[in-house]
Protein backbone atom coordinates (compact mmCIF):
# COMPACT_ATOMS: atom_id res chain seq x y z
CA UNK A 1 0.00 0.00 0.00
CA UNK A 2 2.72 2.44 1.25
CA UNK A 3 4.66 1.65 -2.39
CA UNK A 4 1.63 2.35 -4.44
CA UNK A 5 0.85 5.76 -2.71
CA UNK A 6 4.83 6.59 -3.53
CA UNK A 7 3.91 5.89 -6.93
CA UNK A 8 0.55 7.87 -7.20
CA UNK A 9 2.64 10.56 -5.88
CA UNK A 10 5.36 10.32 -7.94
CA UNK A 11 3.28 10.18 -11.28
CA UNK A 12 0.85 13.08 -9.90
CA UNK A 13 4.40 15.63 -9.70
CA UNK A 14 5.14 14.53 -13.09
CA UNK A 15 1.93 16.12 -14.06
CA UNK A 16 2.39 18.68 -11.88
CA UNK A 17 5.69 19.70 -13.34
CA UNK A 18 4.36 19.56 -16.91
CA UNK A 19 1.53 22.11 -15.87
CA UNK A 20 4.45 24.41 -14.18
CA UNK A 21 6.40 24.14 -17.61
CA UNK A 22 3.44 25.13 -19.54
CA UNK A 23 3.25 28.02 -17.21
CA UNK A 24 6.78 29.09 -17.91
CA UNK A 25 6.21 28.83 -21.36
CA UNK A 26 3.32 30.99 -21.86
CA UNK A 27 4.96 33.53 -20.13
CA UNK A 28 7.36 33.96 -22.73
CA UNK A 29 7.58 31.98 -25.81
CA UNK A 30 11.40 32.20 -25.40
CA UNK A 31 11.62 29.70 -22.45
CA UNK A 32 12.05 26.22 -23.76
CA UNK A 33 9.72 23.53 -22.68
CA UNK A 34 12.24 20.79 -21.13
CA UNK A 35 10.71 17.18 -21.25
CA UNK A 36 13.37 15.36 -19.63
CA UNK A 37 13.16 17.62 -16.44
CA UNK A 38 9.63 16.60 -15.45
CA UNK A 39 10.77 13.31 -14.03
CA UNK A 40 12.87 14.99 -11.71
CA UNK A 41 10.56 15.46 -9.04
CA UNK A 42 11.29 17.76 -6.07
CA UNK A 43 14.18 19.67 -7.90
CA UNK A 44 12.34 20.45 -11.07
CA UNK A 45 8.83 22.20 -9.35
CA UNK A 46 11.08 24.59 -6.72
CA UNK A 47 13.57 25.59 -9.72
CA UNK A 48 9.82 25.89 -12.21
CA UNK A 49 8.14 27.40 -9.35
CA UNK A 50 11.33 30.07 -8.47
CA UNK A 51 11.28 30.74 -12.26
CA UNK A 52 7.56 31.51 -12.79
CA UNK A 53 8.40 33.55 -9.43
CA UNK A 54 10.85 35.87 -10.66
CA UNK A 55 9.24 36.00 -14.15
CA UNK A 56 6.24 37.29 -12.38
CA UNK A 57 7.56 39.53 -10.88
CA UNK A 58 9.81 41.34 -13.44
CA UNK A 59 6.48 42.47 -14.82
CA UNK A 60 5.26 45.98 -13.26
CA UNK A 61 1.42 44.26 -13.41
CA UNK A 62 2.20 41.05 -11.66
CA UNK A 63 -0.51 40.89 -9.20
CA UNK A 64 -3.05 41.18 -12.03
CA UNK A 65 -2.47 37.60 -12.98
CA UNK A 66 -2.00 38.74 -16.73
CA UNK A 67 1.53 36.67 -16.61
CA UNK A 68 0.14 33.59 -14.34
Amino acid sequence: MTIAIIILAYVANVFLNRWLNKIYWKQDNNNKVLPWSWFFSLINTAVLLYLIMCESFNHGNWFTGRYW
